[in-house]
């Protein structure tokens, strides 16, 4: 729309233009200079707005090019945080720490314990449990905890809470991963 009111107000300031200099009465030729200068106002105005809102369609058409980007590389960063995240929590997982080592063994030997006292009450266990990993977590930053002998640490740790049954405690001599294949069984003949 800009560009046509552009177009019609540079035809009708090139007619009065044309009537402007073929008037011989001074007034109306002081009255069609006026019109064509006030028309010739309008067309530059009308062009310089054109002007300003294709060059703001452009700046937002850039800041919403950047901010895609932007939105993307966040995007791409979050992702590569969560990946990092995921990688620990395996590598954790799979490859604990010697203190994580400790805590499990603790708790699988005071696990039973932990039951026992409860009576059965799942609700009394978890709080027992939880109690046990707030003071696994408390213990892990003590020197020398990961050396530790196992029994000595969940000892300790069932006094601690004031577990009253009897602490079992069975070591092996030889721990075998459970994903170890069985031998194959001997041929008696």
């Amino acid at each position: 729309m800009l560009g046509e009111l552009a177009e019609l107000s540079l035809m009708l300031a090139r007619d009065l233009a044309v009537q402007a200099r073929a008037a011989e009465d001074t007034e109306e030729k002081v009255a069609l200079t006026t019109a064509f200068q006030k028309m010739a106002r309008t067309t530059r105005l009308t062009l310089a707005l054109d002007f300003k809102l294709d060059r703001e369609a452009a700046r937002d058409a850039a800041a919403a090019a950047r901010a895609a980007e932007a939105a993307a590389a966040d995007a791409r960063l979050r992702e590569s945080d969560l990946m990092e995240a995921a990688e620990a929590a395996y590598s954790h997982l799979t490859d604990p720490s010697p203190e994580e080592t400790q805590k499990r063994r603790v708790k699988g030997v005071l696990n039973r314990l932990l039951w026992n006292e409860s009576e059965g009450d799942q609700e009394e266990y978890e709080v027992l449990l939880e109690d046990l990993d707030a003071r696994l977590y408390e213990a892990e930053g003590a020197p020398g905890f990961a050396d530790m002998p196992i029994e000595v640490l969940a000892r300790k740790l069932a006094a601690d809470m004031r577990l009253s049954g009897e602490l079992v405690v069975t070591t092996a001599e030889r721990i075998v991963p459970a994903n170890t294949p069985t031998p194959p069984l001997a041929d008696t003949g």
